[in-house]
């Protein structure tokens, strides 16, 4: 057993120094922490001015929400619904008749000047509202923009003959009612053959995208408005085209062009390009410089460009 113990626990020199080797290298791994935080001295950093830094920033956060609290509500911001909190925070509306109101008016209640000019343009076009629903066909107000100024909107009582007599233009030899395409709203559309509420909400909410129809033919493209749809309610139809909304080939951005149905990205893109390159539109017969506006293309997108 004495033998079996030395020959299996001796060790030669070279192993002995070997292992004094590592047993000097663990030791050194243990102690070296304690040893340099012994002669490294720590940096003691002054965070006071930072501190104060912050402190100033505090305050005049405070005092700029105390300041706008009235403009901007950010204690009642709903995440759940972003669109609608932007809008109740950035307007502020009053009473008013949108009919002829003053561009410094709808400017105090919050909205943006692309806003405004397009309203200023429907009224110079001859475009009226004649029911509170008129303001949200207007392109560029939305509908949760519709929705906080809604019950400020107070149009005369003298107007709602007018407004009948601009959803029902006249009446065909058979005494049936026709629908004006561009203020009639989705009871209205409803009367036609063929049409319940999905399709004219559909109906709608492409006239919003274009801007208003200028012919009836564009009700066919409308997703899901065949021929023979097409057919059953046209007779009972018509079209004011002085109330489309139209964009200013001139001041339009990128992003309000691309928007347009008849537009689209590349379009959009190709008119940036030629207004940079040449200066202002002289005309709207200008943007056929562009390769990809065609004939067709340039009959159906003309009725919503302006140069004014």
């Amino acid at each position: 057993m004495k033998q079996f113990i030395k020959d299996y626990f001796s060790f030669n020199k070279r192993e002995r120094n070997g292992l004094f080797i590592l047993l000097l290298i663990l030791v050194i791994i243990i102690i070296a922490p304690y040893v340099i935080s012994v002669f490294i001295q720590k940096e003691n950093v002054d965070f006071s001015a930072f501190r104060k830094d912050i402190a100033k920033f505090e305050r005049s956060l405070k005092e700029t929400t105390e300041e706008n609290k009235d403009s901007f509500k950010y204690n009642e911001f709903d995440y759940n619904n972003v669109n609608r909190s932007v809008a109740e925070n950035m307007l502020h509306p009053f009473n008013f008749n949108p009919n002829n109101l003053p561009a410094e008016k709808w400017k105090e209640m919050g909205l943006n000047d692309k806003q405004i000019k397009i309203i200023k343009n429907f009224e110079t076009k001859g475009g009226k509202f004649f029911k509170k629903e008129d303001l949200k066909k207007i392109y560029g107000i939305t509908e949760s923009d519709y929705t906080v100024l809604e019950p400020y909107i107070q149009i005369p009582g003298k107007n709602k003959a007018f407004d009948k007599k601009e959803k029902v233009i006249y009446k065909n030899d058979k005494n049936t009612e026709i629908i004006e395409l561009n203020s009639a709203d989705t009871t209205d559309l409803k009367r036609l053959k063929g049409i319940g509420t999905w399709f004219a909400k559909k109906i709608i909410a492409y006239r919003n995208k274009l801007g208003g129809f200028y012919k009836k033919e564009q009700l066919m493209e409308v997703k899901g408005i065949d021929s023979s749809r097409y057919a059953g309610f046209i007779s009972y139809v018509s079209v004011n085209s002085f109330r489309i909304t139209t964009i200013n080939i001139n001041t339009a951005l990128y992003d309000e062009l691309k928007m347009h149905p008849y537009i689209g990205f590349n379009i959009a893109l190709s008119i940036i390009n030629i207004r940079n390159v040449h200066g202002k539109f002289a005309s709207v017969a200008d943007i056929k410089k562009s390769a990809l506006i065609t004939d067709k293309i340039y009959e159906k997108l003309s009725p919503y460009l302006t140069v004014n």
